[in-house]
C-alpha cells in the first residue's frame, strides 16, 4: 500500500512539473495579445508608455513570485519523493532479505522433517533401549538393596545369636538388667543406720550419736531386674521384677559375711492393649509418684540420689497396687485409678491406753514380729489425670484413705464395756509438672502433696495421725513438696533437689489437764540440750530425757553428679558423688524448740548391665 501511494505522488508531481511551463507560456501569450490589441485600439485617453511598462513589470514580478513559490514547493516535493523512494527501496530490500530467510528456514525445516522422518524408527529403538537400560539399573539397585538388607539381617541374626538384647523363652522376650554397686556414706552426725538415712531420726546436738561422725560402706544396693514381654495380636502381656539387698534378717550383720537377704522392690504383672488401655497389678511405685510418660511403669521421675531413702519432698511408696488406666485425645490425656495397700502410721504423746488400731506382726501370717501393722478396713484409693500437650507432663491426683481404731471409753475397768470402732476418712491432693528442655539436655520438675494422713507417702516417715484424749483418731495435716533440676551434658548427669516434709500440730488436753497429741506447746523440750550417759550397754547410747522433739519439718538440699566412664553396647560404668545438707525442725515446747543439722556425703561406683 505504501509503495503504490509513493508511485501516485511521483506521478502527480510529474504532471505538475509539465503543467507549470504551459501555464507560464499561456500567461505570457495573453499579456502579448493584450499589448497588441492595445496597439490597434485607439482609446480616447491613450495611456503613457511608462505606465504600461510599470504594469508589465508588476505583472512579471508577481508571476516571478508565483514561479518561485512553485519551485520551492517542487523542491520540497522532490525531497519528500526522494525520501519515500529511499524508504521504499529499503523496505523492498528488507522484504527480499526476509523472503530469503524464510526460504532458507523452510528448506531447513524440510531437511529436519526429512531427517526426523528418516530417524523415527531409530529414535523409537533408542527410547526402547534407554527404557530397558533404566529398568536394568532399577533391578540392579533393587538387588543391591535386597542384598544389603539380607546382609544386615544376617549380621543382626548373628549378633542376636552371639549377644542377644533379649532372651526368647516360649515366645516371651526376657530382658535382664540391673547394676552392681560399691557405695559409701559419711555423716557428720551418726544415725546408727546404714546406707539409707532415717531422716526423722537425725540426732539433736546433745545426743551421743551427734557427737560422733559415721562412715558406712556396702554393696547392698546392687540391683537385679527382669522384664518379660509377650506380644499378642492387639495387646502385650508380661511383668517386671526388681530386687536388691537393702533388707535385714534376724542374723544379718557387718561382722564377716554381711549376710543381708534379698528383698523385693517391684513385682508386677501387666496387660496392655495396643490402644493404650492397661491393667497392672503387684508391688510397684504408687500412682501418686510423678511419671514422665503417661502412667507407664518404669517412667517414674525417681531422684538420682545415691541415698536409697532419696530425699525429703519426694512423693512415693512402693507397695501393692491394682492400677487401671487409659489414654484419650491421641495419647495427650491419661486417666486412671489405683487401689493400693493401706498402712496407717502414728505419732504423738500423752495418750491413755484407751484405743488400739493395730498389732505386732504375726509370724504365722508371715509378718515381721518386730514390726507393727495397722488393721486396715479398705485400700487407699488414688485417682489421677495427666496431660501431655506436646511439651512437658502435667498431672493432678487425689487420694482417699479410710482410718479406723477401736476405742475403749472405760479402759480402767476390768471389762471393756462400751467399746466401739471409730472411723475417719482422710484425703489429699497432688499436683506435679515435669519440663524437658533442649531435647532432654536438662529438665525441671515440681511436685507437691497436701492433705491429711499422707505422712508415710514422704521420705521422712512422718506420722499420718495422732489421737484425741478420748481415744478417737486425729488425722494430721501433711505437706510434701520437691523441686528438682537435672542436667545431662556429655558424659555427666548433674542434679540438684530441694524439698521438705511437714507434719501439722494437733494439741489437746485430757480431763486431768495434761497435754495429748502431736507437737503440743505443753510438751517438754527442756532436756534436748543435755547429754545423758549410756542406757545399758556399749550398744545403747544415752536417750535424751525431757525432750519430746516432735518434728515439724525436714528440709534438704541435695547436689551430686554421675560420670559415665563408658556407655555403650557393653553396658555402663559410672562413678557418682553426692552432698546433702539437711535440717530437722521441731514444734516448740516447754524449754525450747530444738533443731538438728546434718551434713552427708556419698560415693558410688556401679556397673549397669546393657
Amino acid at each position: 500500500m505504501n509503495h503504490r501511494s509513493n508511485k501516485l505522488k511521483a506521478l502527480l508531481l510529474t504532471c505538475l512539473w509539465l503543467t507549470i511551463p504551459t501555464a507560464t507560456h499561456y500567461i505570457l501569450a495573453q499579456s502579448s495579445d493584450k499589448t497588441t490589441a492595445s496597439k490597434h485600439h485607439v482609446a480616447p485617453n491613450k495611456p503613457s508608455i511608462e505606465s504600461l511598462a510599470k504594469q508589465v513589470r508588476a505583472q512579471l514580478q508577481q508571476q516571478q513570485r508565483e514561479n518561485d513559490q512553485l519551485k520551492q514547493q517542487l523542491q520540497e516535493r522532490d525531497q519528500q519523493l526522494q525520501q519515500a523512494l529511499s524508504a521504499a527501496q529499503q523496505a523492498q530490500a528488507a522484504a527480499q532479505q526476509a523472503q530469503t530467510a524464510a526460504q532458507e528456514a523452510q528448506a531447513a525445516a524440510q531437511q529436519v522433517q526429512a531427517a526426523s522422518q528418516n530417524n523415527k524408527e531409530n529414535s523409537e529403538a533408542v527410547i526402547k533401549l534407554q527404557n530397558a537400560v533404566q529398568g536394568l539399573k532399577a533391578d540392579t539397585e533393587a538387588s543391591k538393596q535386597t542384598l544389603a538388607s539380607v546382609k544386615q539381617d544376617q549380621i543382626q541374626i548373628k549378633k542376636a545369636a552371639l549377644n542377644p538384647d533379649t532372651i526368647s523363652y516360649k515366645g516371651i522376650e526376657l530382658t535382664p538388667g540391673g547394676f552392681l554397686a560399691a557405695e559409701t556414706a559419711y555423716r557428720q552426725r551418726a544415725t546408727g543406720g546404714g546406707l539409707n538415712t532415717p531422716f526423722n531420726a537425725i540426732p539433736f546436738s546433745a545426743s551421743a550419736l551427734a557427737r560422733q561422725s559415721e562412715f558406712v560402706a556396702t554393696g547392698r544396693q546392687s540391683r537385679f531386674t527382669l522384664n518379660a514381654v509377650g506380644k499378642m495380636h492387639d495387646a502385650t502381656i508380661g511383668g517386671y521384677y526388681e530386687a536388691d539387698f537393702l533388707n535385714a534378717g534376724s542374723t544379718s550383720n557387718n561382722n564377716e559375711s554381711n549376710s543381708y537377704p534379698l528383698r523385693q522392690r517391684q513385682m508386677w504383672a501387666r496387660y496392655q492393649r495396643t490402644s493404650g488401655f492397661t491393667i497392672v497389678g503387684g508391688q510397684m511405685w504408687s500412682l501418686l509418684t510423678l511419671t514422665t510418660n503417661g502412667f507407664e511403669n518404669k517412667s517414674e521421675a525417681i531422684p538420682f540420689t545415691i541415698d536409697p531413702q532419696y530425699t525429703p519432698g519426694f512423693i512415693w511408696v512402693r507397695q501393692y497396687g491394682m492400677r487401671i488406666y487409659d489414654n484419650f485425645l491421641n495419647k495427650k490425656v491419661f486417666a486412671g485409678i489405683s487401689l493400693e495397700n493401706p498402712q496407717m502410721t502414728f505419732g504423738g504423746h500423752g495418750f491413755s491406753n484407751n484405743f488400739t488400731f493395730g498389732s505386732a506382726g504375726n509370724p504365722g501370717g508371715l509378718l515381721n514380729p518386730d514390726a507393727n501393722y495397722s488393721i486396715n478396713m479398705a485400700p487407699d484409693i488414688i485417682a489421677k489425670v495427666a496431660i501431655e500437650p506436646g511439651f512437658g507432663h502435667y498431672e493432678v491426683s487425689g487420694i482417699a484413705m479410710f482410718l479406723r481404731d477401736r476405742v475403749y471409753p472405760e479402759a480402767s475397768a476390768k471389762a471393756a464395756t462400751g467399746a466401739y470402732d471409730d472411723s475417719k476418712v482422710a484425703g489429699a491432693v497432688e499436683g506435679a509438672a515435669w519440663f524437658p528442655f533442649k531435647k532432654g539436655l536438662y529438665n525441671i520438675a515440681f511436685r507437691g502433696l497436701y492433705g491429711q494422713s499422707v505422712g508415710r507417702y514422704g521420705s521422712s516417715g512422718l506420722p499420718d495421725t495422732t489421737v484425741h484424749p478420748d481415744g478417737t483418731l486425729a488425722p494430721l495435716r501433711n505437706l510434701i513438696a520437691l523441686g528438682s533440676l537435672e542436667f545431662h551434658p556429655g558424659k555427666l548427669d548433674v542434679y540438684y533437689y530441694y524439698g521438705g516434709d511437714y507434719a501439722g500440730r494437733a494439741a489437746y488436753l485430757n480431763p486431768s489437764g495434761q497435754p495429748v497429741g502431736y507437737g503440743s506447746p505443753l510438751f517438754s523440750n527442756s532436756g534436748c540440750d543435755t547429754e545423758t550417759p549410756p542406757s545399758s550397754s556399749p550398744y545403747g547410747p544415752g536417750i535424751l530425757s525431757s525432750c519430746t522433739g516432735d518434728t515439724r519439718a525436714l528440709t534438704a538440699h541435695d547436689v551430686g553428679f554421675w560420670y559415665n566412664f563408658y556407655r555403650g553396647s557393653k553396658g555402663r560404668l559410672v562413678y557418682g558423688m553426692q552432698y546433702d545438707y539437711m535440717q530437722r525442725k521441731t514444734w516448740a515446747g516447754v524449754g525450747g524448740q530444738p533443731e538438728a543439722v546434718e551434713n552427708m556425703f556419698w560415693s558410688s561406683f556401679r556397673y549397669y548391665l546393657p
